[in-house]
């Protein structure tokens, strides 16, 4: 297999960077919006999309059947 030195040079800066943040996604999110702000690019924040409920076939049980 061919291997790219250019995705493999991404690869290992991508490797650097999460071990320096200690794998933390959140840290990495952070630091990613800290970049753009620094270097004047907008900062996209949008809030959370909830996922719509899944139909069901069977009707919600009354109150009074409800196990506690």
């Amino acid at each position: 297999m061919w291997i790219d030195p250019i995705v493999e040079e991404i690869r290992i800066h991508s490797a650097k960077l999460a071990a320096q943040f200690n794998y933390d996604v959140y840290a990495l999110g952070k630091y990613y919006q800290e970049q753009q702000q620094l270097q004047n690019r907008p900062v996209v924040s949008r809030p959370p999309r909830y996922r719509k409920p899944l139909p069901t076939s069977n009707p919600p049980l009354p109150d009074s059947e409800m196990v506690a």
